[in-house]
């Protein structure tokens, strides 16, 4: 069977719903006529410029830039050329842009026009004309390796360990995502959508573009910093009934003073990337009377499961249309949840066979994470690859971070493996303080709670932990940003404060 072809997808829901609204940001609104007219006059401006010049058409172009209209139009517009386009995280930098020219093809890059002058690759620079963004275009670096024929849009693991990989995504699988979600969770033209999360995620990408175009709901953007009176202002001023959120933005409006009444009309919070942490969900809800309804995603695999119940707590949820779930047992004694969806990403671009290694004999996918189901429900206990040995003993860094997470006056904390001088396995805690605090809180604070040989032999305080639009910690940057704070000693007593990161 062919295909689904993005396009005419967006088209048809367009031509149906003209009237309705289909994006608002501030002040300005979009009705779906007006986004059919303004991506399609947008995809012949493109078309012109990505065909400027003597080389190859550029069949490829990276999307590199802040939620915005813009962004909804550019790549409505890319889709509209015929082009691919590769949704960037603004997170990456230098080394991951690099990785993608070279490793993934790509030569052209759609920015926001304010910051073109600060893109990491050498490049020329050419403003779009009637648009928020600029395309720079950068040196090819040989031959780029073929895309799939069925290809409609590509998106990037986080690369918190190394260079992110590329997902080759059908336009079958991406339509999947959107019809599964719209169908699991009960998406229709009445809701407005307030999404805070970035599109190169697959918790914006999959629960709040295409998903609301097929309904005829409203999509609504946040420009700003992320701050509890700003989101309470944008859910009051649009009349948002779902929020689309990382936990750290709940864990925000839990910790404010904001009157409940500016979240009235919200109906359902989404939560995903990270653990929410049940006092947050218990005071949110408690606060403001709304939901939070937890979700599992994976980025090879695109949505998998909702929280459908709304008097359940504990969990990830039950399985979205289109998805099966099979715990498997490991041979250290762990329980990995494999899985197996209709969104599925086809592979790797830049990692040929990997995606493909990590499916077995009946095409259910590793993810590498542990847990079980209990009467269907997802439970996720830990990571196969996050655990850490030492000495023979298997450490679950996530246990220690609740933790030290739970200790007065932290407001961030990760673990990861290090080494001492003898070069032998030691943890290392980073800490985000919200006051000035002292190894020995951190120590005190575990003692008692965990077993000796889980406490952190090291503690670094920095001022913030570096993170991608996800959420997930970057370790790579986080070994450099604790590397840069050790000028005051393997153990820094008093952290400086740093501003909280909610991209």
């Amino acid at each position: 069977m062919r295909d689904r072809q993005l396009d005419p997808i967006v088209r048809e829901a367009c031509a149906r719903f003209a009237s309705r609204t289909a994006l608002r940001q501030g002040d300005e609104r979009l009705s779906y006529a007006e986004l059919a007219d303004r991506s399609a006059r947008l995809a012949v401006v493109l078309d012109r410029m990505l065909d400027a010049g003597t080389g190859p058409r550029r069949d490829r172009v990276a999307v590199c830039a802040r939620n915005s209209v813009d962004y909804v139009l550019s790549y409505l517009a890319l889709l509209a050329t015929g082009r691919v386009p590769f949704l960037v995280d603004v997170a990456f930098g230098e080394n991951e842009l690099e990785a993608i020219r070279t490793g993934c093809g790509v030569t052209a890059f759609l920015v926001d026009a304010g910051t073109a002058d600060r893109f990491p690759l050498p490049g020329t620079v050419t403003p779009v004309a009637g648009g928020g963004h600029a395309l720079v275009t950068v040196e090819a670096a040989g031959a780029p390796p073929a895309l799939l024929a069925d290809t409609a849009v590509c998106r990037f693991t986080s690369g918190t360990t190394g260079v992110p990989k590329c997902l080759e995504f059908s336009g079958t699988a991406v339509f999947s995502a959107a019809r599964n979600w719209v169908e699991g969770t009960g998406l229709d033209g009445t809701d407005r959508t307030l999404c805070l999360a970035a599109f190169t995620n697959g918790l914006a990408f999959n629960t709040s573009l295409l998903s609301s175009f097929l309904v005829g709901a409203e999509l609504v953007l946040h420009t700003g910093p992320p701050t509890s009176a700003r989101i309470a202002r944008a859910v009051a001023d649009s009349g948002a009934t779902r929020l689309v959120a990382f936990p750290l933005v709940y864990r925000t409006l839990a910790a404010s003073d904001l009157a409940t009444a500016r979240l009235a009309r919200l109906d359902l919070a989404i939560s995903a990337g990270a653990e929410l942490p049940a006092e947050t969900r218990a005071r949110f809800e408690e606060r403001f009377g709304v939901r939070i309804a937890d979700y599992y995603g994976v980025a090879e695999a695109g949505p998998c499961t909702f929280e459908r119940d709304p008097g359940y707590r504990r969990g990830l949820g039950t399985p979205l249309p289109g998805v099966t779930l099979r715990p498997r047992r490991r041979p250290d004694g762990g329980t990995e949840i494999l899985l197996r969806t209709a969104s599925m990403a086809s592979r790797y671009l830049n990692a040929p066979g990997e995606l493909e290694g990590r499916l077995d004999a009946d095409g259910y996918y590793r993810t590498g994470d542990l847990g079980h189901l209990e009467d269907g429900r997802l439970f996720v206990t830990g990571r196969v690859a996050g655990v850490i040995n030492l000495a023979g003993r298997k450490i679950d860094p996530r246990e220690v971070e609740r933790v030290v997470q739970a200790i007065d006056g932290v407001r961030d904390a990760v673990l990861f493996a290090d080494t001492d001088a003898d070069g032998q396995i030691t943890l290392h805690m980073a800490v985000v303080g919200d006051r000035p605090l002292a190894r020995a809180d951190i120590l005190a604070g575990c003692r008692g709670r965990l077993a000796a040989y889980k406490v952190p032999q090291r503690v670094s305080f920095v001022a913030e932990i570096p993170r991608s639009s996800a959420g997930k910690v970057r370790i790579n940057d986080l070994r450099a940003t604790v590397a840069a704070s050790a000028g005051a000693g393997p153990d820094t007593q008093t952290p400086t404060r740093g501003r909280e990161s909610m991209r």
